[in-house]
């Protein structure tokens, strides 16, 4: 079967339009429901248009391939009407893609803003509850004999073998009991020494807000490296896409301005 330049024409143009036009209908679907106020409603609309910003510049592609096989095959030449709607389209997904890089910058920014502060909030909280943990410590210590229930209780749950009420707890559990079983024994052990049981109450502390600040430290740092990625990755696609855009609307528009003069 000899495959015609007429039926490739045919193909092209089918091809290029439908997925022109289902990509610009899909683009229109993204929209709903408008949540204009929402940076994160934003972001994940223009990652999504981003994402499927290929697909109508194949579609103009294939239709501008179309058109040329049909002219340069001495065929009927399209009519400037046809074309110039095309060129229009692309230009303003040009603009579009060229004007979503700043705003997705923006939205990152303030997302990111507002994560940072969620953090200091979530450390500011964990903090308080470090303090109030080693004030309670201190606390228990100047109380000897509620010390010695608190170790008694506890005891008995891990010469039960981890049995509380009949029910028997996880080996997790029964190690954290375990743990706050030797913490409090040594509390007690250093509550006839004051200075000894200071030292050993800043030691606790220490060590807790140096894990606090490497939990902060970690977070911080996740934090900025999703807030990079994301801005890299969509503006840059973004602005390729715009620069795609821009050169095949502006060049056939120049071009038909040209003919026309």
């Amino acid at each position: 079967m000899k495959i015609t330049s007429p039926f490739i024409n045919l193909i092209l143009t089918l091809v290029g339009g439908i997925l022109l036009v289902s990509s610009l209908i899909d683009y229109l679907f993204l929209l709903i429901p408008l949540q204009l106020d929402d940076p994160n409603w934003q972001i994940n609309l223009t990652n999504s248009i981003v994402d499927r910003g290929i697909v109508p510049l194949i579609g103009i592609t294939l239709l501008l391939l179309g058109w040329w096989i049909n002219d340069t095959n001495n065929r009927p030449k399209s009519k400037i009407s046809i074309r110039l709607p095309l060129f229009i389209i692309s230009s303003l997904l040009g603009l579009l893609f060229l004007i979503l890089v700043p705003v997705h910058l923006s939205n990152i920014n303030r997302v990111s803003a507002d994560l940072m502060s969620q953090i200091a909030q979530k450390i500011e909280q964990q903090q308080t509850q470090i303090q109030g943990f080693v004030s309670q410590l201190d606390a228990i210590s100047r109380n000897p004999e509620q010390l010695k229930q608190e170790i008694a209780q506890r005891t008995q749950v891990i010469e039960a073998g981890g049995v509380i009420q009949g029910q028997k707890i996880d080996p997790q559990q029964l190690q954290l009991i375990t743990g706050q079983r030797d913490q409090l024994q040594q509390i007690l052990d250093l509550s006839q020494k004051p200075d000894q049981l200071k030292a050993k109450l800043q030691e606790v502390e220490a060590k807790l807000q140096v894990q606090l600040k490497g939990l902060e430290e970690k977070e911080i740092k996740k934090a900025q490296t999703l807030a990079l990625k994301q801005s890299l990755r969509t503006s840059i696609s973004s602005l390729i896409l715009a620069i795609a855009y821009a050169v095949i609307g502006w060049l056939g528009l120049k071009m038909l301005i040209e003919k026309e003069s």
